[in-house]
């Protein structure tokens, strides 16, 4: 069995160190004609999935959050969502969801709008660390069914109207479910690179440890299983 590329193993990412306090960002996307109009590739994005980890020295503290889109919502709104989630400094984490995670948003958020989502989504050598398939190719995302197109046949693409009907879009309560899975399995593999095999009190393994208290007691007090 031929090894990973190592043009595709991304090595500045241990070389930037691990971030204490940081963002871990998980993404959901689902397929559409090009006519949807709300994504340049043709993926329009559905959700978003925050675990935020701070530290005071001697203590962590974990957050987990998601938005997913309902009801009249487009994806500005998750963009709005994120902004506000972005205000603390610290690393942001992410992992491939059919394509690195910062080109995508940097193409959908609006400058002005959504100033903290583009200058993080640019600092792909500093702040931002976009994991690449190779680092996280044994980590599942839960799928997701395309928008058909709603256009009548034979109508011109430049006809077609951007629409979202919510029965179409994923369940959201489901949906944000998995996307705070996710954020916590990126994260998670961001951390395991530290300390790993020789530093046991490397501050990523005391953060790993820390999660684990907490990820405990959070799956205890709603019910949800640990991940295998």
């Amino acid at each position: 069995m031929k090894g990973i590329p190592v043009s595709c193993i991304d090595f500045t990412i241990e070389a930037r160190g691990f971030d204490p306090n940081c963002v871990a960002i998980a993404v959901r996307t689902i397929g559409s004609c090009y006519a949807m109009g709300f994504q340049p590739d043709s993926r329009i994005m559905t959700g978003i999935g925050l675990l935020s980890v701070g530290n005071n020295g001697d203590h962590y503290t974990f957050a987990a959050e998601a938005k997913a889109l309902a009801e009249n919502e487009t994806p500005d709104q998750l963009l709005d969502w994120l902004e506000m989630q972005l205000s603390a400094p610290g690393a942001v984490v992410s992992w491939s969801n059919w394509g690195p995670v910062p080109p995508r948003l940097i193409a959908l958020a609006d400058p002005a709008r959504h100033p903290r989502v583009r200058a993080a989504a640019s600092d792909v050598a500093g702040r931002w660390r976009a994991l690449p398939r190779s680092h996280t190719w044994h980590l599942r995302q839960a799928p997701a069914n395309t928008m058909p197109c709603l256009c009548p046949t034979g109508s011109s693409i430049t006809d077609c109207q951007p629409n979202l009907p919510s029965v179409l879009l994923p369940d959201p309560t489901l949906t944000e479910r998995q996307l705070i899975d996710e954020a916590i399995a990126g994260w998670r593999r961001w951390a395991q690179d530290f300390g790993d095999f020789d530093d046991d009190q490397h501050p990523a393994q005391n953060a790993i440890r820390a999660f684990a208290h907490w990820d405990a007691a959070r799956r205890a007090g709603n019910g949800t299983p640990a991940p295998r």
